[in-house]
């Protein structure tokens, strides 16, 4: 394994919480998988792993067994259903407590240590079938082998300084040809070390950075944006975005007020790794050494690159407009269906994110197209997470730049956008958030009752009581056959949202203290809400309680008047 896993024996591999692993754990570890699956035909394995050491186990031992691996477009029920009834698929692997279905990991690393010695393949005989989101259209699997993979760990190893002894957490889960690159064999490649946690809220990730001692960290917009905000972040030799445009404000914090070095990265699933930037020095890309860029008609992005199938017709065609710069670089003008016409007239979707994302307040932006009536054509919808900010203030924001007929007829302001965990959006959950919008169920938790209590002088006191529909959409995903109420749903649809109700004077809200999440909140659950509202510090303590106790706490602390 050692084109793989170059690290000595007693060199470490992985730590986490689970304890550290090192490099001839790691062989033990596929070892025992392998021979568990070498009682398959040749096929695919489906995996789904949440620990990054679990996952790369896995791997290894599927590929040591001469089985192809198989990645989900996402860890959701339907997702691995699907994934594991193709007729080709032997196993399904997975790290996920109380999950019906498949093999849990642990489980196969509990038995003895396997006699017979498990060596990889040549990796051009190595398989990965990696499945995009379908963020952009039908979600396509497609293959990469092990030479393209390891290759590129080893490139970017190179390209960016990443070696011996580095410490890599990703907040990307490895399912994502994103998050497998560079949370995992990109570490294994250049004799690092995997964190095995993958953390996506700001403190969280702020503390596991502090705790594993990682010095590289891999991350995507969304989560980094909640990084940037934290007080104090420990260093870093850089951190890593992709999946989504990174806004210019978030890359400007994490550069002059922690000091971090931040790359941004732009590729695809079909394509790998293509270009990459500094967004605090330079708005051109500059390609991968092994990638020749140009552009076509129209300006539509050509590549040659080795990470491309086989038999993929070169030049390919990515769907992104370009125009070349000096030095072979290249500036990134958006997608060539993010320009559409409305009354006639073109309008850029990435132009109005960009004018959205330099708007005070808004920490992320999607916009789309949708068919109008009339001789529109279409029309504007977007969806912005937003502080401070209320439909009239962004549509004013926006008519300083775009003809009124593109001005956008519906606005949704939330807390967070429904992004996967790669930072991508997929168009049928973008639309669920307008009501009406296709498959649209439940998004709000209405009281069943709501009555005064007694407070301490000068204040007031609620105690409302909600009942969770089991059908409310924001319990799709996090776990499968386990749906829970995500936290930003319980602050934003339950807490925010009866505060805004019950003291519409309360004002906008500017920061959240002392929050606590203790126990999940699943379907049907009987939950109590208490607001406790101090006008004179202009705040909100909240406490939510269900059957089992307290589930989360905090306070709201608001400020000025309502934007």
């Amino acid at each position: 394994m050692n084109q793989v896993v170059p690290h000595d024996p007693g060199e470490l591999v992985a730590v986490g919480a689970a304890g550290p692993r090192t490099a001839a754990e790691l062989r033990d570890d596929a070892g025992r998988i392998a021979a568990d699956l070498a009682r398959h035909p040749p096929g695919a394995v489906v995996l789904v792993s949440s620990d990054r050491y679990h996952f790369a186990a896995a791997l290894l031992g599927a590929w040591a067994a001469g089985h192809a691996v198989r990645l989900p477009p996402n860890p959701q029920p339907d997702a691995i259903r699907a994934a594991v009834a193709a007729p080709d698929v032997r196993a399904f692997l997975h790290d996920r407590a109380g999950a019906g279905d498949g093999v849990l990991i642990p489980d196969l690393l509990r038995a003895p240590a396997s006699a017979r010695p498990h060596a990889l393949a040549a990796l051009d005989r190595l398989r990965v079938d990696i499945t995009t989101s379908g963020s952009t259209g039908a979600q396509r699997t497609w293959p990469k082998s092990g030479t393209q993979l390891v290759g590129e760990a080893r490139l970017l190893g190179e390209l960016f300084g990443v070696g011996r002894g580095a410490r890599v957490l990703s907040t990307v889960p490895p399912h994502h040809i994103y998050g497998l690159l560079w949370g995992v064999l990109l570490p294994l490649r250049a004799r690092g070390v995997i964190v095995r946690e993958g953390p996506l809220h700001g403190e969280e990730v702020a503390a596991e950075l502090a705790r594993s001692g990682a010095t590289h960290l891999v991350s995507v917009p969304a989560h980094l944006a909640a990084v940037a905000e934290v007080d104090r972040l420990p260093p870093v030799a850089a951190a890593f975005s992709s999946g989504a445009p990174l806004p210019a404000a978030v890359a400007r914090t994490l550069r002059e007020r922690h000091g971090w070095r931040v790359v941004e990265i732009y590729g695809c699933t079909e394509a790998g790794g293509i270009a990459w930037r500094d967004p605090h020095e330079d708005a051109c890309w500059t390609p991968f050494p092994d990638a020749e860029v140009a552009a076509g008609e129209d300006g539509v992005l050509q590549l040659r690159s080795p990470r491309l199938d086989p038999a993929a017709p070169r030049p390919f065609t990515i769907p992104d407009r370009i125009e070349p710069r000096d030095g072979g670089r290249f500036a990134l003008l958006g997608r060539v269906d993010g320009v559409v016409k409305v009354a006639g007239k073109r309008v850029s979707l990435r132009e109005v994110e960009e004018r959205l994302l330099a708007t005070p307040g808004v920490r992320d932006a999607a916009a789309l197209a949708q068919p109008a009536p009339g001789l529109r054509g279409q029309e504007i919808w977007i969806a912005v997470a937003a502080t401070g900010q209320t439909p009239a203030t962004i549509r004013e924001r926006l008519a300083g730049w775009l003809d009124p007929v593109a001005l956008p007829r519906r606005i949704r302001i939330l807390e967070a956008l429904p992004r996967e965990g790669t930072g991508k959006l997929v168009r049928e959950k973008l639309l669920a958030l307008f009501d009406g919008g296709p498959g649209a169920r439940p998004a709000i938790l209405e009281p069943e009752a709501d009555e005064p209590v007694e407070a301490p002088p000068g204040r007031e006191s609620r105690r409302l009581t909600f009942r969770v529909d089991p059908a409310l959409r924001w319990l799709e995903g996090h776990f499968p056959g386990f749906p829970v109420l995500p936290g930003v749903v319980q602050l934003d649809g339950l807490v925010l949202r009866q505060v805004e109700r019950i003291w519409p004077d309360a004002g906008v809200l500017r920061a959240i203290k002392r929050l606590k999440f203790t126990k999940l909140i699943r379907p049907d659950h009987r939950i109590v809400l208490q607001l406790e509202r101090d006008p004179a510090a202009r705040a909100v303590n909240f406490t939510i309680d269900g059957p089992d106790g307290r589930c989360a706490s905090g306070t709201f602390v608001f400020g000025g008047g309502a934007a």
